[in-house]
This record gives C-alpha cells, sequence and structure tokens, in this order.
C-alpha cells in the first residue's frame, strides 16, 4: 500500500490488488461516521452495490479475479459470491448453518448452471469459531462481505474472523449502509488497530449503481501490531 495527499488536506492511499484507485484514507472513526444516513433501508442495497462494482472493477481493469481465491463472509443469498465467480474468481461463499441451504441452492442456479469463468462452493463459518482449513489456507486474495456490520459483538466476532483469514497481501472489500453511526465508529476504531483502510470514492463505483446510503472500504491486513490508531 502507497499513500500520498490529495491537495486539499484528505489523504489517499492506494491498495495493492486495487490497482490505479485511490481511497480516501479512514484514520478516526467518530469523523467518518459524521456522514448523513438514513435507517430502515432496503437491506439488499449494499450488496448490489458491492457486485456491481466487482463487475464494473474487473471490466475496467481496476481487479483481477480470474484464478483469484476469494472468501464471502455472511453471504446471506449470496449475490456477490456468485457474480464473484462467474467474474473468475474461486469463491467460498460462508454464513451460519441455517442459511446454507438457500445459500447452496443459489450457487447450484446461478454459478453451476451457467459457464462460469471461476467456481463457487459453500461453507458454514460463524465469526469467532475455528475456521475451516480450505477456507483459510492458503490465505484468500480478496475477502469480501456485505451488511456485516450492525452491532458490537458481531464486530469483535467479524475482526478476529478477518484477522485469521487474511494476510498482508489480503484486500478486503466491505459494502455496509449507513444505519448506526455508534457500531460504524465502533468497527473503524477497533480494525484501525489490525487494518489499514480506505474508503472508496463513488466515482469508482459502478455509474449506474451509487447510494449515499452505502459506504465501500478496502482494508488490508497490518503486518505488525500498533499499540495506537494507525
Amino acid at each position: 500500500m502507497e499513500r500520498d495527499g490529495d491537495g486539499d488536506g484528505q489523504e489517499e492511499v492506494w491498495f495493492e490488488n486495487l490497482d490505479r484507485v485511490p481511497l480516501f484514507a479512514v484514520r478516526n472513526g467518530p469523523e467518518e461516521t459524521q456522514k448523513p444516513g438514513v435507517t430502515g433501508a432496503v437491506v439488499w442495497d449494499s450488496a448490489v452495490i458491492l457486485t456491481k462494482f466487482l463487475e464494473h472493477a474487473v471490466d475496467s481493469g481496476m481487479l483481477e479475479l480470474q484464478g483469484k481465491k476469494c472468501v464471502e463472509l455472511g453471504a446471506g443469498c449470496g449475490l456477490a459470491g456468485c457474480v464473484a465467480a462467474l467474474l473468475g474468481a474461486r469463491v467460498i461463499l460462508t454464513d451460519l448453518p441455517d442459511r446454507l441451504r438457500l445459500l447452496q441452492k443459489n450457487v447450484d442456479e446461478n454459478v453451476s448452471c451457467f459457464a462460469a469463468r471461476g467456481s463457487a462452493c459453500v461453507r458454514e463459518l460463524s465469526w469467532g469459531d475455528e475456521i475451516d482449513k480450505e477456507v483459510i489456507d492458503p490465505s484468500p486474495d480478496y475477502v469480501i462481505a456485505s451488511d456485516v456490520i450492525y452491532n458490537e459483538k458481531a464486530v469483535q466476532d467479524l475482526l478476529d474472523t478477518l484477522e485469521k483469514l487474511c494476510d498482508s497481501k489480503t484486500l478486503v472489500i466491505i459494502a455496509g449502509e449507513l444505519r448506526n453511526d455508534a457500531v460504524l465508529e465502533y468497527f473503524l476504531e477497533r480494525a484501525l488497530h489490525r487494518f489499514s483502510i480506505g474508503r472508496l470514492a463513488t466515482n469508482f463505483w459502478h455509474p449506474s449503481y451509487k447510494s449515499q446510503r452505502v459506504v465501500l472500504y478496502a482494508l488490508t491486513r497490518i503486518s505488525k501490531k500498533f499499540d495506537g490508531d494507525v
């Protein structure tokens, strides 16, 4: 990752696996959450925006998914993971045990039945628990997730899982709706001790799929631990 200034006082960062795309550096949780938000929004918004961002990023050369290992956390119906497989990634879609039946059905009907450039499989994963070797070894090139920042207990388990999953070369892309500033601030403040974080400007999203209610973050694991904020 490299860093530079953008001339207006807001620092930009570049991530190794996200070519030619500057992101606004996240340095402080409270500052990041002082934006207009909406409650009661449609839960699929962030998943759709993440999915269309992946499609747009591959088409424009920002991301290379062909042959890359990708893990989707909290996959739900598996929209983003299925599209990542169609774009060439080797995707492992994960979720809680009671979500896997529908998730597997969606993978079968939307990946296995089409000429996917990549592949997809479904595995159980509860955040904070031990992770199957297939999921964690080797470390994924990408981890993707949407609507996974929703309460403080889940945040801690999510970060523990991300820390186990990722090495310094893993790029994490998280899409989330601006619903609860306190929970988002809690996530950012704790994540900054373990990850470098950038917020993707909307001009790099899919031009037809944008929302002021949604943010896209990119994270990479910090190779050594720090006592304070990064």
